[in-house]
């Protein structure tokens, strides 16, 4: 998040998404720079990121609430993670019988890409951009766990 007009607000957005990320307690945290929406991350910007995020790290290491045991919070988790798992077993359904571990085989992989089961803005030309929402219509037909949170595209 970057505001042209308010710097500081995408900074502070910064902190505050590091800070909240802790409470997953995760082994590897990935600063996305204040600045990217605007412009690449220079050197200046990326430090200037980065000492943030080491004081939100801090903070948050110090004590913080336990966002987790929130029942809502938990009932987002279960649905992203069973989410997750039908795109995972999509991406096995790619593989042929040879194949160890499909979530690894560059070929499947290939084939998830071209397939639209693994899509992002900058793969433009895999023509599946409405891959999700139709998987996730599929699903909600099935099931009332991910009725109850659906995909935003």
């Amino acid at each position: 998040m970057f505001i042209r007009d308010r710097p500081n607000a995408a900074r502070a957005h910064l902190s505050a998404s590091i800070y909240l990320q802790m409470a997953l307690k995760p082994h590897i945290v990935h600063i996305v720079g204040h600045t990217e929406a605007d412009h690449a991350a220079t050197a200046d910007d990326v430090i200037d990121a980065s000492l943030m995020a080491r004081q939100a790290i801090n903070n948050a290491l110090k004590g913080q609430p336990d966002m987790l045991a929130d029942p809502a919070i938990q009932a987002r988790k279960d649905h992203l993670i069973a989410e997750a798992q039908v795109t995972l077993q999509a991406i096995r359904n790619l593989a042929g019988p040879s194949v160890q571990d499909p979530l690894t085989n560059p070929a499947t992989l290939g084939k998830a890409v071209r397939a639209g089961i693994l899509d992002a803005p900058h793969l433009r030309k895999s023509g599946h951009k409405g891959w999700r929402r139709e998987m996730n219509q599929k699903l909600n037909r099935k099931s009332r766990l991910l009725t109850a949170y659906p995909v935003r595209i």
